[in-house]
């Protein structure tokens, strides 16, 4: 999804943000085991260029109507999507063109081990296609639930179909013990750790391996690449270029230093800081 709006997720913890001019930027709706969160973003007045991102958890987005196209730049490349699609994996350098007097997309967060289970998707599709059409990865049969959630006028039906449609599934949603205890406490050092120190924190009965096959088995990802993703949207998140500087904030994130941050901006997001819109 756009890095500003996953930036509001990682960092805004109240049901609804306010931009600093007083708009509305983030609403958040429906919970269930299966989901983290579902969001609705105001997209009016957003610059069409926007670099997408992703954390290691699945994002399921939806246009407002069903005829909606999503078209990518990649590297130059032009990717053309339908109105549902899905960001997960490593994403690089890749970008959304936002069309013309775009309303709004919906945004809907999935537990991982849900995710996979409820869609009976391989986490391995996302190492090439980090960003894809929704109804080339699933089955007719959620082809035809999204048919039918489009046919909801109101986004207040559409949430609430969608609400009971992933609620009444009934599938494992737990992750392994250890994989949520490496997960949340990378997470609550905002990616300002190391393998090692989540080793030593979980103990002996975890090696490497064993947290290495897991990260990719359960998120498609290895430990060391989802701390890298966790710390570089901390540290993009927490960067306010009218009163904060980038480089002590990329210090303070865990980076060795600036050049080590740079390259990663550039990276992820296609381009260099300085000639970044924060905007």
């Amino acid at each position: 999804m756009p890095i500003k709006f996953l930036k509001n997720i990682k960092l805004d913890t109240s049901a609804r943000s306010k931009s600093s001019n007083g708009k509305e930027v983030l609403y958040k709706s429906f919970v269930n085991k299966h989901i983290l969160g579902a969001y609705l973003f105001p997209c009016k007045d957003l610059e069409s260029n926007q670099p997408l991102f992703n954390d290691g958890f699945p994002s399921l987005i939806f246009m407002p109507r069903s005829s909606d196209d999503v078209v990518l730049k990649k590297k130059g490349e032009t990717i053309k999507l339908k109105s549902a699609w899905v960001c997960c994996g490593i994403i690089q350098d890749t970008h959304w063109e936002i069309p013309d007097g775009l309303e709004y997309i919906m945004v809907i967060r999935f537990n991982p081990a849900s995710f996979y289970s409820i869609f009976n998707i391989d986490p391995a599709i996302f190492q090439s296609a980090p960003v894809c059409g929704f109804r080339d990865i699933v089955d007719e049969k959620w082809c035809l639930i999204i048919d039918k959630m489009y046919e909801r006028e109101s986004i207040k039906d559409k949430i609430k179909f969608l609400d009971k449609v992933f609620s009444s599934c009934n599938i494992e949603n737990n992750l392994p013990y250890f994989l949520q205890a490496a997960i949340d406490h990378i997470d609550e050092q905002r990616g300002n750790t190391t393998v090692a120190d989540l080793l030593r924190k979980l103990g002996s009965k975890v090696n490497h391996k064993w947290l290495h096959r897991n990260f990719v088995k359960y998120l498609g990802i290895p430990p060391k690449k989802y701390i890298s993703l966790q710390r570089f949207i901390y540290a993009y998140g927490h960067y306010d270029p009218k009163g904060s500087d980038l480089f002590d904030i990329a210090l303070r994130s865990g980076y060795y230093d600036y050049n080590h941050f740079f390259k990663e901006f550039k990276q992820y997001l296609g381009i260099a800081p300085s000639r970044y819109s924060w905007g």
